[in-house]
């Protein structure tokens, strides 16, 4: 679903699930030529950003400093479930 949402705004995924050390990069992507690791984070009836803690930020970016090449950011996707279906929305730069 994130993938081919993000798909869907241009961008090209590389790869999804790489493990990286103690770490997983959900997805990676090819974005207006720069490379970048994406976290998909999904809840049920609440804003999946409140997943999104300090450990994990520094987790996500640990895991990322990993990779070669290096991405140049992470960005969040979030897919909130409820009644009404699937809301997805996209954050830049969160680590």
């Amino acid at each position: 679903m994130a993938a081919a949402f993000l798909a869907r705004r241009g961008a090209r995924v590389l790869v999804g699930n790489v493990r990286s050390g103690r770490g997983e990069i959900d997805l990676i992507v090819t974005l207006e030529g720069r490379l970048v690791a994406v976290e998909v984070k999904t809840r049920v009836g609440e804003d999946p950003i409140v997943q999104l803690t300090d450990q994990k930020r520094r987790r996500m970016r640990q895991a990322a400093a990993r990779l070669r090449p290096t991405p140049e950011r992470i960005d969040l996707v979030t897919v909130t479930l409820g009644p009404g279906g699937a809301t997805i929305s996209w954050v830049r730069a969160v680590a």
